[in-house]
């Protein structure tokens, strides 16, 4: 479980300043080393910090006592959290609640019972003037954790900007069934072996979210922004099974193989080859 704690440096006897100490083998590190890690990841690709990061054994106990629609907007709310865990603005300033309010795009009253809720399930914290997502369940930098999942910022963004709050909490529920190799949806997202992964299909999927069977199919099959889609369906001889996005949702490091790429550009390439 995540603490935080005020720690000593015993080698150089440096103080480090309010640190979040994260379960399963995540770094502890100084606000120098935060900034240190955000500038290298500029240079390397020429912008910002573009994931943050879900911890997938942890979000069940967010899962448990958030609604679908709260689920949502926490998934959109991850795209404005710093290296702090503090959500802020694009200016860099510490997010307010009419600022959380103008970024979900949400009145008054959905933005109280929204808090109230995230705070009761201690999901966002409170202190010093400053909205914080707990680190137990979503933050931002690098990690040794591989239970995790990469969420692409840019992408979410768009997402938010065509799909419902309560869709995105749909997503947001399935990100810990996620297969590293594979992005596949599965009943063991940890299986190494990929020749044992176990796909779950549209009626599982239906059981664990709490959605009808029609409706999640037609989730499966039609949440999309622009000319990207949520999810592929697999068809395995009478079976059927589904993969998410590597663009938007992503477990290993660098970029998703050819196959995968493929699979979710596929679509675009027939549709250019009709005009």
């Amino acid at each position: 479980m995540a603490e935080i704690r005020t720690l000593v440096d015993p080698e150089t006897g440096e103080v480090f300043d309010r640190t979040f100490i994260l379960a399963d083998g995540d770094r502890v590190t100084t606000a120098e080393q935060r900034e240190a890690y955000a500038r290298t990841q500029v240079v390397k690709s020429g912008r910002g910090p573009e994931f943050t990061v879900t911890q997938m054994r942890n979000i069940d106990e967010v899962i448990e006592k958030v609604s679908d629609k709260h689920c949502g907007y926490l998934l959109y709310l991850q795209c404005f959290v710093n290296y702090d865990a503090i959500l802020e603005n694009p200016n860099k300033t510490a997010m307010s609640r009419d600022d959380i309010m103008r970024t979900l795009k949400i009145g008054r009253t959905t933005l109280h019972h929204f808090l109230l809720e995230m705070t009761d399930a201690g999901v966002i914290h409170y202190e010093a003037g400053n909205y914080r997502l707990n680190p137990r369940y979503h933050f931002q930098g690098k990690t040794d954790n591989t239970a995790v999942i990469k969420t692409f910022v840019a992408k979410v963004k768009e997402l938010y900007s065509e799909v419902n709050a309560k869709d995105l909490g749909f997503v947001y529920k399935l990100l810990r069934h996620v297969h590293l190799e594979t992005n596949t949806i599965c009943a063991n997202p940890y299986e190494r072996d990929v020749e044992n992964t176990l796909p779950l299909t549209k009626e599982d999927i239906a059981r664990l979210t709490g959605v009808t069977e029609k409706s999640v199919y037609t989730k499966l099959r039609n949440l999309r922004f622009g000319d990207q889609y949520v999810f592929a369906e697999v068809v395995y001889g009478k079976s059927r099974y589904y993969k998410i996005n590597p663009f938007i949702f992503y477990r290993k490091s660098g970029q998703p193989d050819a196959t995968l790429r493929e699979m979710f550009s596929i679509r675009n390439n027939f549709a250019k080859r009709a005009t």
